[in-house]
């Protein structure tokens, strides 16, 4: 991490190369969602991509980007806007592009060239608890904004699922709608060199969203066999950990002294969670992508997950699947993995295997066809 100034020196423009303009607000959050997305596609578009000029838009002066010759990075902060005002305003105040792309599900009112969204998912539309709240300046964006999907050129989407999902609800043409699947920073989410000596435990890591459903592991876990279960404790990290109906449940099931709950981790920290737990359990009832998933898996450690949305498409045959419904499929998965080094050792070859198969530099490539596909 290090500082910049307001703007870092750009060469001239080739007469060939276009002008992407970038708004990277999620970036104030990096190591999580649409925030991890957005660091890692930028960092892999300067390393595919010398031709074309990219002027990343950031809300704050710290950034985590190598600087390249054909890359700026312009702080836009404005003390008193949100994201809503500051995503109109700031691709405004850079002058004419060729491509403007939000890594995230939003809107422009005002165009000055071709205009692309990254849209993740449609859970707000599946799950109405998840929908933002309308307020004054949800308002305000929807009259300046008017029909999004007519200012939309093109959607870029991160799994089929996500895509037929897409296609189903909002209106967009089959062509308009492109698939570029995430990648894996193999460098910080591989194997541990050694396996610590610590009580062996369950590891998830989650949001606070509901749709993650860790109630059902946490039911699951307090399922098992007391002979099993005395053995591993329940590891939980992130956001889900604030929740009091989490809290709640473990309490219920008198679990506490086996249960951990230790918030929000740095990234340092939940590789290491990776590569020490015994196996690691995703039982989300929907995901766009499911990028824990794979990070799981770089790391070595076997995997559990759902059969729902994305999730199959994305584990493939190396995770061991359940019915995200019934807390005895995912008691029966813990007791199969837990209980044999020989299915630990064979999610663990096949995950490391299907890691490998997702890089961030092809997801850049396939977002570069998308801009130079827009310009003609």
């Amino acid at each position: 991490m290090f500082r910049i100034p307001f703007v870092v020196p750009l060469h001239e423009r080739d007469a060939e190369s276009v002008k992407i303009v970038i708004a990277a607000w999620h970036l104030k959050n990096a190591t999580v969602g649409i925030g991890r997305y957005a660091r890692e596609l930028i960092e892999a578009l300067g390393r595919v991509d010398q031709v074309n000029h990219y002027e990343i838009l950031i809300p704050h002066a710290e950034h985590p980007f190598t600087v390249r010759p054909n890359m700026r990075y312009r702080v836009i902060r404005f003390p008193l806007f949100r994201r809503r005002f500051w995503e109109q305003v700031a691709p405004l105040l850079v002058g004419p592009y060729d491509v403007l792309h939000f890594p995230y599900d939003s809107c422009v009112a005002w165009k000055r060239g071709r205009f692309v969204a990254t849209i993740h998912d449609v859970k707000p539309l599946l799950f109405p608890v998840l929908r933002a709240r309308t307020n004054l300046n949800s308002r305000i964006e929807q009259w300046l904004v008017g029909d999004r999907w007519e200012k939309i050129d093109h959607v870029i989407t991160i799994s089929e699922h996500s895509r037929r999902d897409l296609l189903a609800h909002v209106p967009l043409r089959p062509e308009q709608v492109t698939v570029t699947s995430l990648g894996l920073d193999a460098e910080r989410f591989r194997p541990a060199e050694h396996r610590g000596e610590n009580k062996p435990y369950v590891f998830c890591v989650a949001g606070a969203d509901p749709t993650k459903n860790v109630g059902l592991l946490i039911d699951a876990f307090a399922k098992l066999p007391e002979t099993l279960r005395s053995r591993f404790d329940l590891v939980l990290a992130g956001d889900v950990c604030k929740r009091l109906d989490i809290r709640a449940a473990v309490e219920h099931h008198g679990i506490g002294a086996h249960t951990k709950l230790v918030g929000v981790v740095s990234d340092r920290e939940l590789v290491a969670y990776y590569q020490q737990a015994t196996v690691f359990v995703f039982p989300s009832l929907y995901e766009g992508f499911g990028l824990p998933v794979l990070e799981a898996m770089g790391c070595g450690c076997p995997v559990i997950c759902s059969n729902a949305s994305s999730l199959p498409e994305v584990a493939g045959d190396a995770a061991e699947l359940i019915d995200p419904h019934r807390a005895e499929s995912l008691t029966d998965a813990l007791v199969k993995v837990l209980g044999s080094s020989d299915v630990q050792a064979t999610l663990r070859a096949c995950g490391i295997a299907r890691a490998k198969e997702f890089v961030w530099d092809r997801t850049a490539r396939q977002t570069v066809a998308v801009y130079e596909q827009l310009i003609g």
